[in-house]
């Protein structure tokens, strides 16, 4: 079965949620059949705000990329995310 990599920016809630911990959080949580690659980059946003750049690799089937993005958007230490670049592997 083929992959799908998606990158998403990842925006944290706070200004008091470092990259790691947002990292932690994510990679904590992760449904198995996901894979999230090591050191993703660390991007500032604004007032202080550090989001990450963090890179997906999801089976291509039918909801697995939804699946992800409710995850994503369901952990308490993220305020939003943003689809920036897909490919199939």
């Amino acid at each position: 079965m083929a992959e799908v990599l998606l990158v998403y920016e990842v925006r944290p809630e706070s200004v008091d949620i470092p990259p790691k911990k947002l990292e932690k959080a994510i990679r904590e949580g992760l449904d198995p059949m996901f894979k999230m690659q090591n050191n993703p980059e660390e991007k500032p946003l604004f007032f202080g705000m550090v989001g990450i750049v963090g890179q997906f690799i999801i089976p291509e089937e039918d909801g697995a990329q939804d699946k992800l993005e409710e995850f994503l958007n369901s952990l308490e230490e993220v305020s939003s995310i943003q689809m920036t670049f897909v490919t199939r592997l």
